[in-house]
């Protein structure tokens, strides 16, 4: 019986994943980052977005894509807020094997705001990690973009080829003001290719760990199943 039991959840559980990294490999392409605001919280549209240092509008180090594009239609924020983002964790570097925070030549990706500050990922953390996307406008709405780019070790303009991972959260203000007025957004990854070709690029993308959702489901699958096997028993 708990052959059968494993099984099943292991079955039910190779065809969701199929499925939702499917789906979600899809949505993740050439797409902005849509937060909107319910139930005190900002939501968002995915958790991981692509992005690519080698764009023709930044060239080879830059990009501002993807954008925040406020989906005001789901729940705007209130007019004259900032939205912000708080960057997270470290920056991670795929050189064709594994995710490591072990850099090859020191390189640093740095997120300039809307108020000319600079966030700075680099293998030890973030620093000043707070930053200005824009204001709200009368609408509820934010859309805009902001630049992004990738330095190495002897302060220019470069990086090894590879990919990187850098994570933020997005929240909203009071003008002038650092405290959140709403819950913030879930772990936002951000994976930048620099350099790789599509399949290399898309390799370190499908490393990237799965959503938190698909750890819940599956937990939610064997509680389900052991429920069942239960009343069966009976």
């Amino acid at each position: 019986m708990k052959k059968n039991l494993a099984s099943n959840v292991l079955k039910s559980v190779l065809l969701f994943a199929a499925f939702n990294s499917g789906a979600w490999a899809a949505e993740q392409h050439h797409e902005d980052i849509q937060p909107w605001l319910a139930q005190g919280k900002v939501q968002l549209n995915n958790t991981l977005f692509e992005a690519d240092f080698g764009d023709l509008a930044g060239g080879l180090y830059k990009t501002d894509d993807p954008g925040f594009d406020v989906d005001e239609a789901k729940g705007g924020f209130t007019p004259g807020n900032w939205l912000r983002f708080e960057g997270i964790g470290s920056l991670k570097y795929w050189g064709g094997s594994s995710w490591s925070s072990s850099l090859v030549n020191g390189e640093e990706i740095r997120i300039e705001d809307a108020l000319g500050n600079i966030t700075v990922f680099d293998g030890a953390g973030v620093t000043n990690p707070v930053g200005v996307i824009s204001d709200v406008d009368s609408n509820g709405d934010v859309h805009t973009h902001i630049d992004m780019s990738i330095w190495d070790n002897t302060g220019n303009l470069g990086g090894t080829v590879g990919a990187y991972w850098v994570s933020l959260k997005l929240f909203d203000t009071l003008p002038n003001d650092a405290t959140p007025v709403s819950e913030a957004s879930d772990v936002i990854n951000l994976i930048f290719n620099r350099g790789l070709d599509h399949e290399d690029y898309e390799a370190a993308v499908a490393a990237v760990p799965v959503p938190a959702a698909v750890y819940l489901f599956i937990s939610a699958l064997f509680g389900l199943q052991l429920t069942k096997a239960g009343k069966q028993k009976r």
